[in-house]
């Protein structure tokens, strides 16, 4: 069935300019009042097989593209179901767990410290909270190794 470049647009819905780019390589026969008709087993693969910016897909390679995509697609899945995956947000929820532990645990310092300093000397109040933060730290990489481990 040929069709004119009005036509096309009233059924594709695609501007006449772009129309007319697509198919300026075919060959179109003349129509009433000098119209271009194209036949529409040629025009509509033309139109539909070109993108916007006038570059024509190589469906050799498209579908390379895709068997790429799903290949990769299917490696993830793979890696998730074995476990090797750990999805973002599990991640997220324990080193936001991790990091409030050890803001807690620093911020306990001070009132947990400050009763055993009365009197001390300079050297034996840094001996002193040297101990407990090397304590506070080896409780959270014990901590880490016991839930996550």
């Amino acid at each position: 069935m040929k069709q004119s470049i009005s036509e096309l647009h009233l059924l594709t819905g695609i501007d006449r300019r772009r129309i007319g780019r697509a198919l300026a390589d075919l060959t179109p026969k003349k129509g009433p009042k000098g119209a271009l008709l194209y036949e529409s087993t040629d025009a509509l693969p033309a139109l539909y097989l070109t993108p916007a910016d006038g570059d024509t897909y190589d469906l050799t390679a498209e579908r390379a593209r895709l068997a790429h995509h799903q290949a990769n697609k299917a490696a993830l899945e793979a890696k998730a179901l074995i476990g090797a995956l750990v999805p973002v947000e599990e991640v997220a929820d324990v080193v936001g767990e991790e990091y409030a532990n050890v803001r807690a645990k620093l911020l306990s310092l001070p009132s947990k410290v400050a009763p055993s300093l009365v009197g001390l000397t300079t050297r034996e109040i840094k001996a002193e909270l040297d101990d407990l933060v090397r304590e506070a730290l080896t409780e959270l990489s014990a901590d880490e190794g016991a839930e996550h481990g």
